[in-house]
């Protein structure tokens, strides 16, 4: 398997030499069309891709020693190429299932705004409604705080969501980086605390909706560093857009 690797990035860097026009991002490509193409040939379901990529950067390196060269930005090149090329099939396939699921939940999306529409349109009837003096005001409440109840259920859906998805960036990160991720973690959980106590004491007191706490909740989950914070924006903003769209139903 190492041959037919090795051959393939010698020669075509032997090509690129004789022009004397060897570049990072020709070391790039090298490395990646020599990974893709040996992948290629493998037989289905073969476990050796991960040699492969190994092989390919090892070869890089080899000829960086007899060059001499010790260039961190070739060996970047290098490696990104190995992987790239040992990856983009794969990487393919998980963007076209990442596509039908975000199609599916579209569908589910549109799905449950519509039944919320719905909904509202029963609230706004009720609360809108002549109703007799001695239960316009307990109708009144009520429709309240149904309304209440439903927000709160929307910001908890979408806090476990933000949740689930910290959660496994946190773990991606973990490995990646180890103990430089520890504090980041620690933030996270100091997080978590906080909203499970905020929403306690927002239920017991009664006179605080969970609304009233939403900024409170954003500016919380803001401080959990920089690299959390560029995953969480996203749901941040969708919750936003979920509020205003509650509030303008109104």
């Amino acid at each position: 398997m190492s041959e037919p690797i090795k051959q393939k990035i010698n020669a075509n860097l032997e090509k690129v030499k004789g022009t004397g026009k060897l570049r990072i991002e020709n070391i790039r490509e090298i490395v990646r069309d020599a990974v893709s193409q040996t992948i290629a040939e493998l037989k289905e379901g073969s476990g050796e891709i991960g040699l492969i990529i190994k092989e390919a950067i090892s070869t890089m390196l080899g000829d960086l020693r007899l060059r001499q060269q010790h260039d961190p930005e070739e060996i970047t090149a290098s490696i990104e190429g190995a992987i790239e090329g040992g990856t983009s099939q794969r990487q393919q396939e998980i963007a076209q299932q990442r596509a039908r699921l975000q199609s599916i939940q579209a569908q589910i999306d549109e799905r449950q705004k519509q039944l919320d529409r719905e909904i509202g349109d029963v609230l706004t009837d009720l609360d809108t409604a002549n109703h007799e003096d001695s239960m316009k005001t307990a109708i009144n409440t009520a429709v309240y705080n149904v309304r209440e109840n439903q927000d709160s259920g929307v910001l908890q859906q979408q806090y476990l969501k933000l949740k689930s998805q910290l959660e496994s960036l946190d773990e991606r990160l973990l490995d990646r980086y180890g103990d430089r991720y520890i504090e980041v973690k620690h933030k996270w959980e100091n997080a978590k605390t906080w909203y499970e106590k905020t929403k306690t004491e927002a239920e017991a007191s009664g006179t605080l909706p969970l609304h009233q706490k939403q900024s409170e909740i954003e500016h919380n989950f803001g401080e959990l560093g920089t690299v959390v914070a560029r995953k969480e924006q996203e749901v941040k903003e969708h919750l936003q857009e979920i509020w205003q769209g509650k509030t303008s139903e109104r």
